[in-house]
């Protein structure tokens, strides 16, 4: 946003969308003190004593947990797929110039702003899903933030498509309420869904699946949904279609809260 704000169009083309990416160096040196400062987790601690991780994750993990690498994967399609309309789709739909064919014509600098505010919003519901998920379950808070987004898709797009920078501000920050919810306890959920012998091969895999699965090809599709049918709404289905298929994976896992994350469990 300060970016956009301060260039112009030809200099934002032209060097200035490098200028985050160098800042980005700064975490290299963030996630290296990090790791420094963690100790390893108990549950690797006695992995390490035992021994027990398998030699070949991948064949243990799909002879014994394809159920549960599928169902991690839809439950992070529907998440993922909004995830990207929010932070590729929408401030390029409601800023695109009337006069090169976009429908809404919003300024693009209070557009990026608003979309910055939500993300902060969605980091701090992200925060709150994941306590909530402790005291609530992980499933339900699942359900919860599905059906919130299922709920308010639609009223986003048209709150969007009123052309109007509040109304496009509330709507997408409302939505990432059912975004924190529907993230925040995923960590967690995923870590008890394995055991800890493939629970590394099994989170990555199921979240890569999720991710490309769910977000990939969102606003590809976004956009020819919305080119053959000239309606934004077409792209809130297609949006609560997915939703709902996430809802229907978390429902079908038994509740994990208080798993036992370590080696008793499995021996």
């Amino acid at each position: 946003w300060v970016l956009t704000t301060v260039l112009t169009a030809e200099q934002f083309a032209s060097f200035g969308w490098r200028i985050p990416f160098l800042f980005s160096v700064v975490l290299v040196f963030v996630g290296y003190y990090i790791r420094r400062q963690v100790e390893e987790s108990p549950v690797f601690a006695e992995l390490a004593e035992r021994k027990a991780e398998s030699s070949a994750p991948l064949g243990t993990l799909f002879k014994k947990n394809t159920k549960e690498v599928i169902l991690s994967a839809l439950i992070f399609i529907g998440n993922n797929a909004v995830g990207y309309m929010i932070i590729a789709f929408f401030a390029a739909y409601a800023s695109r110039p009337l006069e090169e064919g976009g429908s809404v014509g919003l300024d693009r600098a209070p557009v990026l702003l608003a979309t910055t505010l939500a993300s902060f919003g969605w980091l701090v519901f992200t925060m709150w899903g994941g306590a909530l998920s402790d005291k609530l379950g992980r499933v339900r808070t699942f359900q919860i933030g599905y059906v919130l987004l299922i709920v308010w898709l639609i009223p986003t797009f048209l709150m969007i498509d009123m052309a109007n920078i509040w109304m496009y501000g509330i709507g997408i920050f409302v939505l990432t309420v059912g975004m924190g919810l529907s993230y925040g306890p995923m960590s967690a959920m995923y870590a008890e869904m394995f055991p800890v012998e493939v629970r590394y091969s099994g989170v990555s895999i199921g979240y890569a699946l999720g991710a490309i699965l769910g977000g990939a090809f969102a606003p590809t599709i976004a956009e020819t949904l919305l080119a053959e049918t000239g309606s934004s709404i077409s792209i809130a289905i297609y949006m609560i279609v997915v939703c709902i298929i996430s809802l229907i994976g978390v429902s079908l896992v038994k509740e994990t809260k208080g798993n036992d994350l370590g080696l008793t469990k499995h021996h």
